[in-house]
């Protein structure tokens, strides 16, 4: 089970970590396409990354673009997207404007055998409204359980559109001490999310998110 990409204050993680992350959105913004791809080979955990807010103040700044965005904006040659897309950059991630990396591509003219490279799945975008309505519940859940941490932290709440798109992942949540697990629930029936933390509650929760983005607890007390 991958992390998910988390977007937090900077002061929240390791300098070097921060610098690592702020190299990679330098490369992608400047687009430096060739020392990007060089640098995302060997720190390929960044590829869904984006330049971090400082702080509380510093969040209307947020901009959520990848560097999958960036290629995009600036017109990045297709070997340059072929690579991206073989370091699992995300066709689903959306911007601080809820934009794809083909919502921007479309409207920027970019080139067609381009666009069909980024274009979001079939399978997902049948699904767009059952996973908005599962996301609905999977942020309340988190928010219930953490809400105070999400603030102090700044950390951005996890797009569900990643779980369809390369499967079950794990949500760390700084000064949690601990994680929330999400998975597709068995038989088709929506989500499954586990939560365990050393200090918010005190134990663990499983609960399952149908399809209309209800949720219900279904185990608890473990660790």
């Amino acid at each position: 089970m991958e992390d998910y990409p988390i977007i937090v204050f900077a002061t929240q993680l390791r300098d070097d970590h921060v610098q690592s992350i702020e190299n990679v959105a330098r490369l992608a913004e400047q687009h430096q396409w060739q020392d990007l791809i060089k640098v995302l080979r060997d720190r390929y955990d960044l590829i869904n990354m984006c330049s971090l807010p400082k702080d509380q103040s510093d969040l209307p700044n947020l901009t959520l673009l990848t560097p999958l965005h960036h290629a995009v904006i600036g017109k990045a040659p297709k070997e340059v997207f072929e690579e991206l897309l073989k370091l699992h950059a995300s066709r689903t991630y959306k911007n601080k404007e809820g934009l794809t990396a083909y919502d921007i591509g479309k409207s920027n003219g970019l080139d067609e055998d381009i666009l069909k490279m980024i274009e979001i799945p079939e399978e997902i975008r049948k699904q767009e409204i059952e996973i908005k309505n599962m996301e609905e519940g999977l942020h309340k859940l988190i928010l219930d359980r953490v809400e105070h941490l999400i603030q102090e932290t700044g950390i951005q709440l996890p797009q569900l559109s990643y779980l369809f798109e390369f499967g079950s992942f794990l949500y760390h949540v700084p000064l949690m001490y601990g994680s929330f697990s999400v998975k597709k629930a068995k038989k088709d029936k929506g989500i499954m999310v586990e939560s365990w933390s050393r200090i918010v509650g005190g134990s663990g929760q499983r609960h399952r998110i149908n399809k209309k983005g209800k949720i219900k607890l279904k185990a608890e007390g473990f660790m």
